[in-house]
């Protein structure tokens, strides 16, 4: 039980030099979440491949962010909310490498992010002072 891995990306010329470290401790995921950049480092995630949870973050442009945790090997998805965004708006990241747009609604501030995450690594559990949804 518990977290037993978290990897970042690591975009050089169009090539990722993925970071993993085994057994980590919350300093080293928030150090990792910090590090999001939304060009270089553009996704964060951290959970137990056995057990089968994980959360994912990514972005990291104009403190913007996506968030989600996973459970059942993916059957569960919860996004992290901002309750004051739109839905119909939509904001570009960059998440995996990947240029995307995301309603603005998804799009978290790097302090949720990291509330969120530190939860998650301590319970394994969506924060449920936060608001989530399928």
């Amino acid at each position: 039980m518990g977290i037993d891995r978290a990897s970042c990306d690591c975009w050089i010329a169009g090539k990722d030099d993925i970071e993993v470290i085994e057994n980590p401790t919350w300093e080293d995921v928030e150090k990792m979440i910090s590090s999001l950049d939304g060009w270089n480092r553009t996704l964060v995630t951290f959970g137990n491949d056995d057990e089968g949870y994980y959360m994912a973050i990514g972005g990291g442009k104009d403190g913007r962010y996506i968030t989600y945790a996973s459970y059942n090997n993916e059957e569960e998805l919860y996004n992290l909310v901002n309750q004051t965004g739109s839905k119909e708006e939509l904001v570009e990241l960059v998440v995996g490498g990947q240029r995307g747009n995301f309603p603005e609604r998804n799009c978290v501030t790097q302090d949720m992010v990291l509330s969120a995450a530190k939860r998650f690594f301590e319970t394994q559990e969506a924060d449920p002072n936060m608001e989530w949804e399928e």
